[in-house]
């Protein structure tokens, strides 16, 4: 991935180049070997995920908005927990345990209401 990404990565005029994929587009592409080529460097392009050992900033920016996003609703929710009185349910769907990452955060997530449930009461 590193050679792959300084290669692409070299071509700054390419950096901000994105093609949005619509349920129409995604339905007429029937062909495995139809890739999308960047029109400034004629290479291929690649999709919009956070692979592993990522270096890509086009992603990593998406996903840093991302998470800043998720951390402000999680504190909120966990406020709401812990003032209120609410009841929390996590739902794990999908997440196996090869990649224990989602089973984490939801304990992390518990873990942080019992915490506030537990300084509220002392």
């Amino acid at each position: 991935w590193d050679q792959w990404n300084q290669k692409m990565l070299s071509t700054d005029s390419c950096k901000q180049t994105k093609v949005r994929i619509d349920q129409n587009m995604s339905m007429n592409i029937v062909d495995s070997n139809e890739i999308f080529l960047c029109d400034r460097c004629n290479q291929p392009m690649r999709p919009n995920v956070l692979m592993f050992h990522d270096t890509d900033e086009n992603v990593l920016k998406t996903i840093r908005i991302q998470r800043e996003r998720y951390q402000t609703w999680e504190g909120l929710i966990e406020e709401e927990v812990a003032s209120q009185s609410r009841k929390l349910v996590i739902l794990e769907m999908g997440c196996g345990i090869k990649v224990p990452a989602v089973r984490q955060e939801s304990e992390e997530v518990l873990s942080d209401c019992a915490n506030k449930i537990k300084s509220r009461q002392t």
